[in-house]
């Protein structure tokens, strides 16, 4: 004879309260959101509409490598004088595996140096420092970034007795929060210690990116990055000191087309920033940026290209 099926019922109620068990860490480490990134990288949307490199002069950039794991590169910069003179910087980079090495040397003496070993997939270390013949200008910092599924935190120390702690963590698929704690026990020229703190709130989907934070030291940011199309996108932002009551509000665009890429800032402290970049060839790229200053009256202008090998 054939054995009978037994089934088993189950009330919907007593299957609901079995999932209601989960305590608070199951249900974090189960999260299906997304990482936020790290605290400092929270206005990155708007940084690269907003953070334009204006020169005056001639700038060349030359770069090769000579290996798989080594390159070199030299940037000359022939600037016509004022706050900028000409200068001269040689720089290289190594690669391998797990680690990277880049460093600048300028013909001042100055040097620049940066080191970052990615120890697991969630674990990484970053050690940076610069040296230069000006009192009290030459610094180091070191940073420790641990990546979680939600969430991200980071830690750091360094010159000047500072330290800091920072945290970001996703509360549903587009929005997150995070802060940030900064303590400076040393500050140059007799300076007091200074603590300060700040909270973040940042919402993102795949065409609109908001940020406001807020400081102790009564500052506040507001930025939001809107990307009309592919080719194009347009970001404000407004930083206002509610000490001093000053504001500074910004207006940018980056668009992207066969003739490069096109970006122009206006900010309400009366200067208007523009940066062409064209790419010539896989190996060769050429850039022009304009920056007026309607407050002192002063105009720059420069040229710069790049090549590869």
């Amino acid at each position: 004879p054939r054995p009978r099926c037994c089934v088993v019922r189950v009330r919907r109620g007593d299957r609901m309260e079995g999932t209601a068990k989960l305590s608070f860490f199951e249900r974090l480490v189960s999260s299906n959101n997304p990482n936020p990134g790290k605290f400092e990288d929270i206005g990155a949307e708007a940084r690269k509409v907003f953070q334009i490199d204006t020169f005056e002069g001639i700038k060349a950039e030359y770069q090769r490598g000579l290996s798989n794991s080594f390159g070199v590169s030299h940037t000359i910069h022939l600037s016509p004088g004022g706050d900028a003179p000409s200068s001269y910087e040689f720089g290289a980079n190594y690669s391998q595996g797990k680690h990277l090495l880049v460093s600048r040397t300028a013909a001042t003496g100055d040097v620049q140096a940066q080191y970052l070993c990615s120890v697991t997939p969630n674990l990484s270390l970053k050690a940076q420092a610069q040296l230069t013949g000006t009192p009290h200008q030459s610094n180091a910092m070191c940073n420790i970034d641990y990546k979680g599924s939600d969430w991200y935190g980071s830690a750091k120390f360094g010159s000047y007795a500072q330290w800091g702690l920072s945290y970001m963590q996703s509360v549903s698929q587009n929005l997150s929060l995070g802060v940030d704690l900064t303590y400076l026990g040393r500050l140059p020229y007799g300076q007091p210690p200074m603590c300060v703190s700040t909270a973040a709130v940042r919402y993102a989907d795949d065409n609109v990116a908001g940020v406001f934070q807020y400081s102790s030291n009564q500052r506040v940011q507001a930025s939001y990055v809107r990307r009309i199309k592919d080719y194009a996108t347009f970001a404000t932002e407004m930083s206002v000191d509610l000490d001093s009551r000053e504001s500074v509000c910004m207006l940018g665009y980056e668009y992207t087309g066969p003739m490069g890429t096109l970006k122009t800032n206006i900010s309400t402290d009366k200067k208007i920033s523009t940066l062409l970049e064209k790419p010539l060839s896989e190996l060769s790229a050429v850039s022009c940026s304009a920056e007026l200053d309607q407050k002192t009256g002063q105009c720059k202008y420069g040229i710069g290209i790049q090549f590869l090998q």
